[in-house]
């Protein structure tokens, strides 16, 4: 193991063993469902067909999420500068895109301002670990693997059977609008290296019980 994932990990272990936030909430959205609910600014035919990121949220049993943790971190606040690096910035555009008005570091900067100040890390390795979380998992591979695949209707429970007996192996949350899946949730611990856990009742689920639109 190299000196920088050593520090990466130390990193981890300090910041999820002084935090106040008890897991960790990854958003995962589905773009042909949210821009069909959203106003977008690309073309329908410009959407990715996968699953990129929302959010990384640090996350409370039973409580409220923590929010705008740190001085100047307000609602208002999606300007400042990340000083991110270059290899980083590559795989969020890729990964953690807006797809509304606000350009992608807009967006980013208010993830982080509102989400990311309560992890207590750094803005490098909080968006690493985001990303690094993201890698680990590909909803759509194995949605597809289930044979879940866009331009059909499913049931929620189909969904969350798929993803509960992949290598995820966890309860995950759905976040539907009028039918249309939107949003996947998967939950980890804090542990150094996070692991994935099941989402904690009452789990959010907003889709119907039969007849999900996986839209395209």
């Amino acid at each position: 193991m190299n000196c920088l994932k050593v520090f990466f990990i130390f990193s981890l272990f300090f910041c999820g063993s002084v935090v106040g936030f008890q897991y960790w909430k990854m958003a995962q959205n589905w773009p042909k469902g949210f821009c069909k609910h959203n106003k977008c600014v690309y073309p329908e035919e410009q959407l990715p067909l996968k699953f990129t990121i929302h959010g990384l949220w640090p996350s409370d049993y039973g409580k409220q999420q923590p929010e705008f943790c740190l001085k100047n971190s307000g609602p208002g606040n999606k300007r400042a500068p990340l000083y991110l690096t270059k290899e980083l910035l590559a795989k969020l555009n890729q990964d953690w895109r807006s797809y509304t008005a606000w350009t992608n570091n807009q967006f980013w900067t208010f993830e982080w301002s509102k989400h990311g100040s309560c992890s207590y890390m750094s803005k490098i390795d909080y968006f690493n670990l985001a990303e690094d979380i993201y890698a680990k998992n590909d909803i759509q591979q194995i949605l597809g693997a289930s044979n879940i695949l866009p331009n059909n209707t499913y049931g929620a429970n189909e969904i969350m059977i798929a993803i509960r007996t992949s290598p995820i192996g966890v309860e995950p949350e759905l976040k539907c609008i009028n039918g249309d899946l939107v949003e996947i949730h998967l939950c980890l611990n804090t542990n150094p290296i996070p692991d994935y856990i099941n989402c904690p009742p009452p789990r959010k689920t907003t889709c119907p019980i039969n007849n999900v639109n996986f839209t395209i």
